[in-house]
């Protein structure tokens, strides 16, 4: 069996259960894990993941951000910074962030760390645009 566990400081979204594949935006880019993967470790950056629960049809999808993704033979441990589900999702909220992140960042004078806590922003809410409009 394969199961993967998939938590967030605030809540537990799936805790050990059996999945058939699933997809995360890592730091070299999208990642599909199937049952068999070869054992690994990689951060996560900002984006669109989704799972398949074995037995079920529907295909679950979420924003997530940052955090890790381990890869071991029983399956599959993704610890995240944040996740948003699609019911979670306020276009409206993430266009004011779009709106705002932008401003910041030719208005004011960011250091690094602000400079990139901004680009997450950006990402995080162009995401969140994008699975809530049935773009991805």
């Amino acid at each position: 069996m394969f199961k993967m566990t998939l938590v967030t400081p605030e809540k537990k979204i799936v805790v050990g259960s059996e999945i058939e594949q699933v997809t995360v935006p890592a730091y070299s880019g999208m990642l599909n894990i199937l049952p068999g993967h070869t054992p690994m470790i990689t951060s996560l950056e900002t984006g669109i993941m989704s799972w398949k629960i074995k037995g079920e049809d529907k295909t679950h999808k979420a924003v997530v951000s940052s955090g890790y993704c381990e890869v071991h033979p029983q399956g599959v441990d993704i610890l995240a910074e944040s996740l948003q589900t699609t019911e979670e999702i306020n276009i409206e909220d993430s266009k004011k962030t779009i709106i705002d992140a932008e401003k910041k960042m030719t208005t004011e004078l960011l250091n690094d760390e602000n400079f990139e806590l901004q680009i997450r922003e950006l990402a995080r809410a162009r995401s969140s645009i994008d699975l809530a409009s049935n773009k991805h």
